[in-house]
This record gives C-alpha cells, sequence and structure tokens, in this order.
C-alpha cells in the first residue's frame, strides 16, 4: 500500500514540474529582423478621428528618434494604416478599437521588407481621452515590435529625479 501511494505522489509530482517545462519556439529569420527605422508616417481612413492619428504619429516618431543603434541594420520607413477606429459603447464605459497596418519600406530600394495588421482596443470609463490612450498603445505595439525606445517612459523617471533635486 506505501508502495502505490508513494508512486501516484512520484507521479504527481512529476506532472506537476513536466507542466512547467516548455520548449521554446524556433524563431524564423523575419522574425528575428531588426531594422534601422529612419522615420514613419500614419495614414487613415476618412472617418477616423484626426486627434487619433495625429497622437499616434507623434508617439511613434518620438520612439524613432529616442532609438539609437551601435550597429548597421537595413533602413526603413514605416507606414502605418489605420484602416476601421470605432467607438462602441460599452456596459461599463466605451470601447475604443482600431485595425492597423503597418508596412516597412526599405529607404534604398522603396519596396516594402515586412507587413503585419494588428487590432487594438481600449476600455474607458470615462468619456474624455479614449482616443489618447488607443493611440499610445498602438504607439507601444509598433515600438515593441521594431525595438524602439519609449522616450514617455524616460521622461517620467528625468520628471520625478529632477522633482527630488529641488
Amino acid at each position: 500500500m506505501l508502495f502505490v501511494s508513494s508512486r501516484v505522489v512520484a507521479v504527481s509530482l512529476a506532472l506537476v514540474l513536466l507542466t512547467g517545462f516548455r520548449m521554446p519556439e524556433k524563431e524564423n529569420a523575419a522574425e528575428r529582423m531588426l531594422y534601422d527605422v529612419r522615420g514613419a508616417f500614419v495614414t487613415a481612413q476618412p472617418d477616423v478621428p484626426t486627434d487619433l492619428i495625429a497622437w499616434t504619429d507623434s508617439l511613434v516618431d518620438a520612439s524613432i528618434q529616442a532609438t539609437t543603434r551601435s550597429f548597421m541594420l537595413p533602413r526603413t520607413i514605416l507606414t502605418v494604416r489605420i484602416g476601421e477606429a470605432k467607438r462602441t459603447p460599452a456596459l461599463l464605459g466605451t470601447r475604443y478599437s482600431a485595425t492597423v497596418t503597418v508596412k516597412a519600406v526599405s529607404v534604398g530600394s522603396g519596396e516594402p521588407i515586412a507587413e503585419g495588421s494588428f487590432e487594438m482596443s481600449v476600455l474607458r470609463f470615462v468619456a474624455e481621452g479614449g482616443n489618447r490612450v488607443l493611440a499610445e498603445k498602438i504607439a507601444d505595439r509598433i515600438a515593441s515590435e521594431f525595438q524602439l525606445k519609449d522616450p514617455r517612459r524616460s521622461a517620467v523617471l528625468t520628471a520625478l529625479s529632477e522633482s527630488q533635486r529641488h
């Protein structure tokens, strides 16, 4: 009886240990490609709010300007297209969503190098600022995908450190 119960415990322990183990995915060469992003411009359909376009453009440009690379990479320009932006009333607040297509275009040849699409959404409990928060999430996603720096984080740290000095 002791042997059976110890075997059940050993098997259970082995299962718990194995559930925490995961083989790393094999990365494609395209997924590992980095680019020296030189600029970006944001376009959208006529029904997309202009403040969403302007804030997204401003935040992506700020991320590009804050990023420096210490090694040579293929130079690209990003074209960001906001295809559809919706504002949907929800049970508690409003849901803002947008579909975004990002294309990396080679500076040298003008040919598209990479393209991807995603949908981003935010839930706001107040009516104001929804497009601003959505623009921040879109810019954060683009910065993450192209490994750009987020100048807003460093600005907050700088402001906090300067407030400590005074």
